[in-house]
């Protein structure tokens, strides 16, 4: 969703919320751990959150 969202806003408001959400992943990867059977779960594995395992 934030991508089509992303594509569809002007330069700077695009610019701004690209950092944000930048900024937000680099977290999320810093704080959870690859999933090692992730390729073998149903969902799209080219989600890369969805690859992550959460504590």
């Amino acid at each position: 969703m934030l991508e089509e969202v992303l594509r569809q806003l002007p330069p700077r408001p695009r610019a701004q919320l690209q950092r944000q959400v930048r900024a937000l992943d680099a977290k999320y990867v810093e704080r959870t751990l690859p999933d090692p059977f992730a390729a073998d779960r149903q969902w799209r594995s080219d989600l890369w959150w969805r690859r992550r395992l959460a504590g």
